[in-house]
């Protein structure tokens, strides 16, 4: 029975290990009369820093982003800005550029948090680009649906970026807002983050619980 309940710790541990590598964050979209006009979220699994060698086929040496640059590869996002709502399969090209040469990516210990590598080469030959800007929708031909969430450089105003949004109304006219997006970590509420025992607890409780019992038959015994 304790190798049983052993067995069963170990399971669960590493239950709670998995969940607690993905990261969540909630944005908070503003215009720039600080009025909250679009809300949204994304993930990325934090133990699994993104890493690739993305090859240029022209005169130009391959771009590396190694583990140790810690950025990692958003999992999920969505968004709501004024009615117009984006997911992580509308990610797109950024404005004048070629296309996607890696998933978006969130750099949180970096300035520019936002980031993308795209093929900067309109033509055959690749020449991959690294880019402070995510992008969704399109970017190049009417009716123009686009997001673009731009990153602070200056490293001053913590997860603060620049958004900005166009569309195509009813009336065929173009709209274009912006304003700035805050991201926040969405914490584990405390009734969600209960400790899982670790398995040494879990031994050392299964092994209490022999000794419990069998000083409760020591005692049975010495009462005959």
């Amino acid at each position: 029975m304790a190798a049983t309940v052993t067995v069963v710790g170990l399971v669960l541990t590493g239950v709670k290990s998995a969940q607690a590598a993905s990261l969540n964050f909630s944005l908070s979209f503003f215009d720039s009369t600080d009025s909250l006009v679009g809300e949204g979220a994304f993930s990325y699994d934090e133990s699994t820093p993104y890493q690739d060698t993305i090859l240029s086929n022209f005169a130009f040496p391959p771009l590396e982003i190694k583990a140790t640059n810690q950025w990692f590869a958003l999992t999920s996002f969505s968004a709501t800005i004024l009615g117009k709502s984006w997911n992580l399969s509308q990610a797109s090209r950024t404005v004048n550029r070629g296309e996607l040469l890696s998933p978006l990516l969130w750099a949180p210990l970096d300035p520019i948090k936002t980031r993308v590598v795209y093929d900067a080469y309109s033509g055959p030959n690749i020449i991959p680009r690294l880019t402070g800007q995510w992008a969704f929708g399109n970017n190049r031909t009417l009716p123009l649906p686009s997001l673009g969430i731009f990153s602070n450089s200056s490293g001053t105003e913590g997860n603060r970026m620049s958004w900005i949004q166009s569309a195509y109304g009813q009336s065929n006219g173009k709209s274009t807002n912006g304003g700035y997006v805050m991201a926040q970590e969405v914490k584990p509420s405390p009734e969600n983050s209960e400790a899982v025992p670790e398995p040494a607890t879990i031994a050392g409780l299964t092994l209490a619980a022999a000794g419990l019992g069998a000083a409760k038959r020591r005692f049975a015994a010495s009462k005959f």
